[in-house]
């Protein structure tokens, strides 16, 4: 990443709640962070903000007191495992009421942070919301994260159908959660591979698996993200082989210069 002159956007989507995407979202970010990356989690799910929960952050002010006009960036900023900036997402499950100035606000105060950070980590609400989706369309790259269960295999589908068709999202890295090993992961991976090549034109990566393991929802409970809770874990082990993966992945800034948080490069210096 010091090739890089700016801070990259990384987008979590999924087709539905409850397929472990803000889990997974929390510890990859800790785990970039404990690679001396420097690593933001901003978590943009207002409503189902539960990225602190799970780290076990008491967040006083939150992403809806800066989008309210109440706190700035920095005075909402909380430290997490490994060095890892969290940015809490809002509670009171309304967005806000401009929501296009809420991203030239934080475009501006992002601006400032470009050349402080290697990523930015963007939980997103589940479903395809227009708000949501814009959001994970805006990125430098999209996360996905499938899962065997026929009807979150479906809507992780037409997630990517509406990135795809509606936003011009054409590279698409996939996460299969829940599996038996990384061999059913792979196989999971290329089943929704074949489907979506029939009648899409994104091009899709297998960035790895997470096995089917407790010890993720366990952590949950204790409020800790797995990596702390249980490093020894198979889930802990995946997470840590995905974000080298992740890293090692040359992930090619968006050109438009203000489409998300301002991060991107303005022109092809």
């Amino acid at each position: 990443m010091s090739a890089y002159e700016r801070a990259r956007v990384i987008a979590f989507a999924s087709g539905k709640g409850g397929v472990g995407k803000t889990n997974i979202a929390v510890n990859l970010s800790v785990a970039l962070a404990r690679m001396n990356r420097r690593t933001m989690l901003m978590d943009c799910d207002f409503g189902m903000a539960n990225a602190a929960i799970m780290l076990g952050i008491n967040a006083g002010v939150d992403l809806e007191r800066f989008a309210a006009g109440h706190a700035d960036l920095e005075s909402i900023m909380l430290q997490g495992p490994g060095g890892l900036h969290l940015i809490p997402g809002g509670s009171a499950g309304s967005l806000p009421p401009s929501r296009h100035k809420l991203r030239r606000r934080l475009a501006l105060e992002m601006r400032l942070r470009a050349h402080a950070l290697d990523y930015v980590i963007v939980d997103t609400p589940s479903g395809v919301s227009p708000q949501g989706v814009s959001t994970i369309a805006d990125s430098d790259r999209v996360l996905l994260i499938v899962s065997a269960e026929p009807t979150t295999f479906m809507d992780a589908y037409a997630t990517l159908k509406l990135l795809t068709l509606e936003y011009g999202c054409r590279s698409v890295s996939v996460i299969a959660n829940t599996v038996d090993d990384e061999a059913a992961g792979r196989d999971l991976f290329n089943r929704f591979s074949d489907v979506a090549s029939r009648f899409l034109t994104s091009e899709l990566h297998f960035l790895g698996s997470i096995p089917r393991d407790e010890h993720m929802r366990a952590a949950v409970f204790r409020k800790h993200c797995c990596l702390d809770a249980f490093p020894e874990s198979r889930a802990s082990a995946a997470i840590q082989r995905i974000a080298v993966a992740l890293d090692r992945d040359r992930i090619a800034p968006t050109i438009g210069g203000d489409r998300f948080f301002a991060l991107e490069m303005q022109d092809a210096d």
